[in-house]
Order: C-alpha cells, then structure tokens, then sequence
C-alpha cells in the first residue's frame, strides 16, 4: 500500500467521535489529564464519564497538560513513513501549549513538510476543522488544499455554552476573578463563548432553560437558511442534551449534527452540567 498524500493529525481536545476518526484516518495525539500526582491519556486511559466522577471529587487537584515535544516527534515520524505530508489541526494555542510544542515538533522535522493550524477553540468547534480537513484529505486533495480549507474554516467556527458555574474556568486562569463575583452574587447561569483564541461571558439568564434558549438564538442568528454543521456537548444531562439536538434537528437545516459527552479538555474549565454547541453554517 502505497503512501497517503495528506494525513490530517489533532490532538484529543476535537472531541471527535471514533466513528469518524476512523472512517477518515485521523490521527489523534492523546493529551495529558492530571488527577493529583496520577496522570492519564485522554481517551485511552481515561473516558468522559470517568473523568466528570473523579472531577467532582477532585476539583482543586485536576489540569490538563500539552503532549510533550518528544511525543509529538514520536508521532509525526510514524505518520512519516506513512504519509506525503501532515496537516495538524489543535486547540486554542492562547490556552494550551499544543500549538507551540507541534510547531516545534515540525520544525525539526524539516524539511518534511509538516503545517500546524491553530483554531483558536476547543472541542468539536476544533474538531469540524479537523474533519474539513480530513474529509478533503481523504478526497486525495493536495497538501496545500487541505491546509487552506483548514485555516479558512477557523474564524467561521463558533463554540458557545451554558455552564453551571464560572468556578472551575477561573480556576483552570481562562476567565477573570471578577466574572466568578458575579456569577456567584447573581446566582445567575452564566454563557461563554471560545471563539479566535479568546474565552468570553456572553450573558447570564436567571435559568437554566432560559440560557438554552439564547444559545439556540445564537445558531440561529449565525446560521440563518445555510447549511448547519453542529455538536451538541453535555457534561451533565444526557436527556436535557437530546432535547435540545432534537429541536435543532427540527428547527434547522443540518448537514450533519452530533451529540456528544464533553471531553476532558474542556471540561476541566467547563465544569460538570455544562451544555455547549460547537458549529458552522455553510457547505
């Protein structure tokens, strides 16, 4: 079997599916996820619904960490010897070390040709950038097609989420002090968005469901008729989750929606019972 042009790599941040993974050849280098002393693989030694039980117990003692430049040459020179190229596609590179340690990985892998892509998000906001990729990879694009598609679908992604408290972003340093103050003096639900390597409040609603309602709007203002591509992610309820992929699924034209358990990375700010929607309109 001859070698494949492009062969699109992420890290275990895009909370993609399996199905997907392996339906396109993704390769995924797992992160570190940090319980005390104890430290497990993303996705290999620890699941979602693992790590949201030991979260609860652990809050003051979890993080998360980038793999490091050693594991990621380990990896790039595996994918080399079976790949004309590689397209690595990562999270928020504000947020996280992945970026600057990929980077440097390929940089000794000169002149191999190795581009690593920043999206400036997390979880399935990343993951569709990855899977843009993989898809056109997959399609026998050239190296140079697949590493466009990827930078050009970055700013029109969109990750936004109700969170049941700001305690464990300002833990994890991605939201100010100040926000939690409010947060808890209101005792409101409080709406972020991860967006161009940046994390902000985006409203508060006094309930639960009220904050579900804005996030729709919120797709809704963006997506208008085009096609929609988007996740559901859930750290708490798994029948609240469905509810509202099901009233996406009915009130939108989707070209592909998801229903997924939050990763760990993102969930160790985003907290247990958190309800987030990554996505993109358009083809």
């Amino acid at each position: 079997m001859g070698k494949r042009k492009v062969v699109v790599v992420t890290d275990s941040g895009a909370n993609l599916p399996s199905s997907l993974v392996e339906k396109y050849g993704i390769e995924v280098i797992p992160l570190w996820i940090h319980f005390g002393n104890r430290a497990y693989r993303d996705g290999i030694d620890i699941q979602p619904r693992e790590f949201f039980r030991r979260l609860r117990e652990w809050a003051h003692q979890v993080r998360t960490s980038q793999p490091s430049l050693g594991e990621f040459l380990e990896f790039y020179r595996r994918l080399k010897e079976k790949a004309e190229a590689i397209v690595s596609v990562h999270l928020t590179g504000r947020y996280s070390g992945v970026v600057s340690v990929a980077k440097a990985a390929a940089a000794e892998m000169s002149p191999f040709p190795i581009e690593v892509v920043d999206t400036g998000t997390i979880s399935m906001a990343q993951g569709f950038v990855v899977l843009a990729a993989a898809r056109l990879a997959a399609a026998g694009a050239s190296f140079h097609e697949v590493v466009e598609r990827a930078r050009n679908l970055v700013p029109k992604i969109d990750l936004i989420a109700v969170v049941d408290s700001l305690e464990y972003a300002v833990r994890g340093g991605r939201l100010a002090w100040a926000a939690r103050l409010v947060d808890n003096l209101l005792r409101v639900k409080p709406m972020v968005r991860v967006r161009g390597n940046d994390v902000g409040i985006i409203g508060q609603a006094r309930t639960r469901a009220k904050a579900i309602r804005r996030l729709i709007s919120e797709v809704a203002q963006r997506a208008g008729d085009a096609p929609l591509h988007i996740a559901v992610l859930y750290s708490g309820s798994l029948e609240e989750a469905r509810r509202v992929q099901a009233e996406i699924a009915n009130r939108f034209r989707c070209a592909e929606i998801y229903l997924l358990p939050v990763a760990p990375a993102l969930g160790v700010h985003a907290g247990p019972d958190a309800l987030g929607l990554a996505f993109y309109a358009g083809e």
